[in-house]
């Protein structure tokens, strides 16, 4: 075969090689936008369903409230429950669902609106037969079980949603691995194309030089077809990982350092920084750096063009609409801010700066640098979803406090610190004198009222890393890690001395109370870790004994 035609069959090849090359990572692309969507929905089912459990536990709440005050301002949180509740149903019932969660649904709704319709008579209860025909409505039980059954089966769907999620986030794991193979395979044939047409080229050197010279480009041609996809090969890969690691993720601290790391590895020529809004939305706070980035702590939302626009803001080329975050950097320095956006909701920002927003062939990296955003906005919308819903699982409702179940869990772990570390630990037992006789002369919401106030003493008297807990009916746990014996004594008598200074207005009469505390310490109190909770639980039956309204610690009274 001439040397000619051999040519023009290897350019042919490197031609096929190129299109495969070229075509193989858009139509994975589209495949991973398809799944993204997916894992859209599933969020906002999940969320749906939380912000209908919210929502009826809020109005329970504010039901509660106008109960025990008969203060129409309490309802508030009732009557917007009321006006957002109907739409949210609707909502969850617009896409399309399989037979058994459409089961489910009818079963939540019907709930819903028993639940409702008995918050409805017991506010017309208190309206018309006041406080004590409301509160003998409510010591049925019947809004309780209610509440219950809504918890457990919106719950259940929470599950189900996540499990789907995982399968998505597997399905985007293959499809980022299939890439992987065909870029692989496209660049091990290129190799074998490239030796093959240099070698055809160089035997024919001294008669072909045009020959030469069109191997030579179509050689330069294939090597960069190749960066080009080893280039998406890896931000797919890349992409993949982050949001596997994000979805990991337990707090919004930790997402913003997994950001962080990420952005930093995938985009080497960029610095930048993650801005979130606070809870009151008045500024963003930066979470997040990396790279040589400068940018300030603090800003206002009207400091970014992005979050303005609601969409990304580029000043690469020279634009006149420079964020006002960015004016202490170098203004030579092209700078890309792209909002954070889920669900319509803007959560904050992630301002780049860097010298390859410029380059000619930089659009590319800019719709990936979007996509990114893009995951991490849906991601940290998810972690935020997650710490809700993980509160809801280890908070009391009525105290605010831990529950029992994180009681059992903490315990563990803090007890195995302290042997390990050789350190002190000390746990307090709080009960409360005579409740019963609180719940027989003032009702149920009385003792709610007085639970209540002594957990906000409990929470203001003690420190930032000791662990509060409801652990039944009206007795308390606190757990002191790194406490000693002493210390723990006159953290208990200060307790105890504010809950005997309570004076509630209730009904027109003035509750009081007092408590009784157990105080035990490893290893200070001569016992094992093992039997901290017990000796603390001994103490407190002492103090009982003794009188009431006082403090015992393991083997020694404190005057009370």
């Amino acid at each position: 075969m001439k040397l000619e035609n051999k040519l023009k069959l290897s350019a042919a090849c490197v031609i096929a090689v190129m299109s495969l090359v070229a075509i193989g990572p858009y139509l994975l692309n589209a495949q991973v936008r398809g799944v993204m969507t997916e894992l859209k929905h599933a969020s906002a089912v999940e969320r749906q369903y939380a912000t209908m459990l919210t929502l009826l536990s809020d109005a329970e709440a504010a039901e509660r409230g106008y109960v025990i005050t008969g203060r129409a301002e309490f309802l508030q949180p009732y009557n917007a429950a009321l006006g957002l509740l109907p739409a949210l149903r609707a909502q969850l019932r617009e896409r399309q669902i399989t037979a058994a969660e459409r089961m489910v649904l009818d079963q939540i709704d019907t709930l819903t609106s028993k639940k409702l319709d008995y918050m409805a008579q017991v506010i017309k209860v208190r309206d018309e037969g006041g406080f004590e025909a409301a509160r003998q409505l409510i010591d049925s039980g019947r809004g309780k079980t209610y509440m219950d059954q809504l918890r457990s089966l919106i719950s259940e769907q929470v599950s189900e949603h996540a499990l789907h999620r995982a399968d998505l986030r597997e399905t985007l794991t293959s499809s980022a691995a299939r890439a992987a193979s065909l870029a692989s395979i496209a660049t091990l044939a290129d190799i074998a194309l490239i030796v093959a047409v240099l070698f055809a080229a160089n035997r024919g050197l001294t008669q072909r030089l045009a020959a030469e010279s069109r191997a030579n480009e179509a050689s330069d041609q294939l090597r960069r077809a190749a960066a080009v996809a080893e280039k998406r090969n890896l931000q797919l890969l890349g992409g993949g990982a982050m949001l596997q690691a994000l979805e990991l993720a337990e707090t919004t601290d930790e997402s913003a350092s997994i950001v962080a790391r990420f952005f930093h590895r995938l985009l080497p020529g960029l610095c930048g920084s993650m801005y979130l809004y606070r809870h009151s939305r008045d500024v963003l706070e930066r979470k997040a750096s990396w790279g040589a980035a400068d940018d300030p702590e603090i800003i206002e939302p009207l400091e970014c063009w992005a979050l303005r626009k609601g969409s990304a803001h580029d000043d690469a080329h020279g634009h006149a609409l420079r964020c006002g975050h960015a004016a202490a950097t170098d203004a030579s320095s092209p700078r890309l801010c792209v909002p954070l956006v889920t669900q319509g909701n803007v959560i904050g920002f992630i301002t780049l700066q860097g010298a390859a927003l410029a380059a000619p062939d930089s659009a590319d990296d800019r719709a990936w640098i979007l996509q990114l955003a893009e995951q991490a906005a849906l991601a940290l919308s998810n972690v935020e979803l997650r710490v809700s819903l993980r509160l809801q699982s280890v908070i009391d409702p009525l105290t605010q406090l831990y529950n029992r179940r994180y009681l059992d869990e903490t315990l563990k772990r803090e007890l195995s610190r302290a042997e390990r570390r050789g350190m002190p630990m000390a746990v307090l037992m709080i009960d409360l004198d005579h409740f019963k006789r609180v719940n027989d002369t003032f009702g149920h919401e009385g003792g709610d009222l007085l639970l209540r106030s002594v957990a906000t003493i409990l929470k203001q008297s003690v420190r930032a890393g000791d662990v509060p807990c409801r652990y039944g009916g009206e007795e308390l746990v606190v757990l002191m890690p790194d406490c000693s014996l002493d210390k723990a004594a006159e953290r208990a008598e200060a307790i105890r001395a504010a809950i005997a200074g309570l004076h509630l207005q209730f009904n027109a009469q003035v509750l009081t109370a007092t408590a009784s505390l157990g105080v035990a310490a490893y290893p200070d109190s001569g016992i094992g870790a093992e039997m901290l909770v017990q000796e603390a639980d001994a103490a407190l039956y002492a103090a009982k004994r003794d009188g009431r309204n006082r403090v015992v610690v393991a083997g020694a009274t404190v005057a009370g």
